[in-house]
Formats: structure tokens, sequence, C-alpha cells
């Protein structure tokens, strides 16, 4: 069977700062939409249909980590600048191997997002 994920729902602790982050950090263009008598954002992020869905509608009462991203970059030391400067938080120093340079990122609401540079 062939798959392809079309879109993603995250629940939303603080709307506005996640926001500002996905938009600065990956350039998603949000759009407003008023369901359920509340406001939920949607953007598309590369080829995957994103919505934010404020928590509390979704029932979702984690504090931390409802999901986890690895994505590749391809400046590890500007996406660290443009991430601490919306709001996020290194998770610690970046970490070199032989094929990559890599560091966690937590974003607004705590989820960790890996980001990785691929060396040449």
């Amino acid at each position: 069977m062939d798959y392809k994920i079309e879109g993603m729902t995250i629940a939303i602790t603080n709307m506005e700062a996640m926001l500002k982050f996905y938009t600065a950090l990956f350039n998603i263009k949000f759009k407003e939409l008023e369901m359920f008598n509340t406001k939920l954002y949607s953007g598309q992020w590369g080829e995957l249909k994103l919505l934010f869905c404020p928590a509390d509608i979704a029932r979702n009462t984690a504090t931390q980590n409802r999901h986890q991203f690895d994505i590749v970059v391809s400046d590890i030391s500007k996406t660290i600048d443009v991430a601490i400067n919306n709001g996020g938080v290194k998770m610690g120093e970046v970490n070199e191997d032989d094929q990559t340079l890599s560091v966690g990122i937590y974003d607004p609401d705590q989820n960790s997002i890996t980001f990785k540079q691929l060396k040449n």
C-alpha cells in the first residue's frame, strides 16, 4: 500500500506564541478559521496541511511533547537564532558526528524539535 500524510492537527496551549514561532521559523502563512465556537489556524507546511487547534477544544491535557519533529535544515546556526528569537528554547549544545550537526529546540508549547544539518 502507498501512504501519504495529507495533514496534521496540533493541540496548542499558547496560540499566539506558537503562530509567531512557526511563521518565523518555517514561513507558514496561517489563516484564521471559525469552528467549534473558537478560532483555529490553518497553514501549509510544504506538502502538509497544518491545523492549530486550541488544546482545550482537542481535550489535550499534555503539558509537553504532544509531537516531535526531526527536521533537516541547510544552516543550523541561523535556524537556532530564528528559533530562539521567536520563543524557542535550546535544549543543549549542538552535537556533531561524522554526518550531521544536530540540536534540540523546544517550541513555545514545550514540544521538542530536532534540527539536523547534513555535512557535505
